[in-house]
């Protein structure tokens, strides 16, 4: 168990803000890991002539690896706490990225990059769960919203900055010093979490996972996760390689409107954060699957226009509504399955996600190894787009409506 004391009624509210800030913080480390993947990838494409399918192989390892040990940790999260599973992530992943920085084969970089990696950001990507812990229904959209700006901030801060480390130091010193600020920071700032106020006892019927494994709306929920992240995917791990690679922009410029994209989502995220407490989940997850659509859309003509008006149109239609689809899950997740055993729903819903990385990253390559170009790739991710807009309302088809479906909340008061 934590070895933390739970948090008391009398406790100050502020402290709810201090684990956002916390949050946000170990958001930006696991999604400036992730991003970096990208920013690495031409560069080792070109240094070890690699296939952009079997680079892009590595992305779909750590995904998987992601997915099938993502029920372990969350029933580690829920018996254990954040406090220690956190910072041993942080530190795993640290490791992981000194030992990338020796590798000299796909093998290599799939064991440390896809396996060890993906062991701490598995851990790490379910802070929000811990997040939602401490604010009452009403007011866990905008609290996961204002997190998960950290997902963003992270993607502009690690992205060009990697790119920038690249071109001056190399690639092998870059790993070495982004495992180092992983490490440094995401370490101890875990070491502050406690224990989330004690919720109410649990009915019997709440106590059993079962048949909450066996509900049509959890894996419609996984359904529109998994389209939702094989879109995403498309362009958070080919983006780059396909502005260099088309001759659009140089590395440093490719990352840093990879970055642009980013900042752009960071007030997107928290416009998504207030939309999902305010019009619903379902629809929040439609307005900004059909956004990332259109980002597709855009990238689509790029390819035969080449006009550069095209690009900032891209960063601002797509990158408003990265990550708002993620939000939405996480609320809906929340929403539907809150109780004891919500870290271990959270951690079935998850790995559907990363199964839908897995397939976007390899496949968005090997598309490419195919037809010589994105355009069937980018082709694929819309249409991919649409069907998780379509799994996200066929989830509540059987349902009653939304605000009858809310299980009970802890009494946590105060407001965000």
């Amino acid at each position: 168990m934590s070895s933390a004391a739970p948090a008391s009624p009398s406790e100050p509210s502020s402290y709810r803000y201090l684990i956002i800030a916390v949050s946000f913080m170990t958001l930006a480390g696991a999604s400036g890991v992730s991003s970096a993947f990208a920013v690495f990838y031409p560069e080792l494409l070109n240094v070890f002539g690699w296939s952009h399918a079997s680079g892009a192989l590595v992305y779909s390892v750590n995904m998987l690896v992601v997915a099938i040990s993502s029920p372990l940790l969350g029933w580690l999260l829920d018996r254990f706490g954040p406090r220690w599973l956190f910072t041993a992530a942080a530190i795993v992943i640290g490791l992981a990225f000194w030992a990338c920085s020796r590798i000299s084969n796909p093998g290599q970089y799939a064991l440390y990059y896809g396996v060890l990696s993906a062991l701490g950001q598995t851990a790490l990507l379910s802070t929000t769960v811990v997040v939602a812990k401490w604010f009452a229904q009403r007011q866990q959209g905008r609290a996961i919203g204002v997190a998960d700006v950290g997902t963003g901030f992270g993607m502009v801060a690690l992205a060009p900055g990697t790119a920038w480390l690249i071109t001056q130091f190399g690639w092998q010193m870059a790993f070495v010093v982004l495992g180092t600020v992983i490490m440094l920071v995401l370490a101890p700032l875990n070491l502050l979490h406690r224990p989330a106020p004690a919720e109410p006892a649990a009915s019997a019927q709440d106590l059993a996972i079962a048949p909450i494994l066996r509900r049509y709306d959890l894996w419609m929920l996984c359904a529109a996760h998994l389209f939702m992240s094989i879109t995403m995917t498309m362009v958070n791990v080919h983006l780059i390689e396909f502005l260099v690679g088309t001759g659009f922009l140089k590395l440093v410029a490719a990352s840093t409107l990879l970055g642009a994209v980013s900042l752009v989502s960071l007030p997107g995220r928290m416009f998504f954060g207030w939309l999902v407490d305010r019009l619903h989940p379902n629809g929040a997850f439609s307005i900004a699957m059909s956004c990332t659509i259109m980002g597709f859309g855009i990238l689509l003509l790029l390819a035969y226009l080449e006009a550069r008006w095209l690009l900032y149109a891209f960063v601002v239609i797509y990158g408003f509504a990265q990550g708002a689809g993620g939000i939405s899950i996480a609320a809906k997740t929340v929403a539907l399955f809150h109780g004891p055993y919500v870290g271990t729903i959270f951690m079935v819903v998850n790995p559907s996600g990363n199964l839908g990385a897995a397939i976007g990253a390899w496949l968005g390559g090997r598309l490419f190894d195919l037809s010589g170009s994105y355009t069937l790739t980018f082709t694929t991710a819309i249409i991919s787009g649409l069907l998780a807009i379509s799994c996200m309302w066929l989830g509540d088809s059987n349902r009653r409506p939304w605000a009858a479906t809310m299980m009970p909340q802890p009494p946590v008061s105060g407001s965000l």
